[in-house]
């Protein structure tokens, strides 16, 4: 049985999902976003809150629903 995927591959997952490879998701995930106050979404994944919070942009990213 292999380990399960730590919260910040699971997000660099999705991200990958969403900007369409694994190199711009990382990019993404160092740099500050509108979205997220500013802040890299990387910085968000030290608690449960914000790492629902980083999902939820991802979503929302994922369909351009921007508001």
């Amino acid at each position: 049985m292999s380990p399960a995927p730590s919260i910040a591959e699971q997000i660099l997952s999705m991200a990958a999902e969403v900007f369409g490879g694994r190199e711009l998701a990382e990019a993404w995930m160092h740099r500050p976003a509108m979205g997220l106050d500013g802040q890299r979404p990387i910085d968000w994944l030290q608690t449960a809150e914000g790492v629902q919070v980083v999902r939820d942009f991802l979503a929302r990213l994922e369909y351009c629903v921007y508001s």
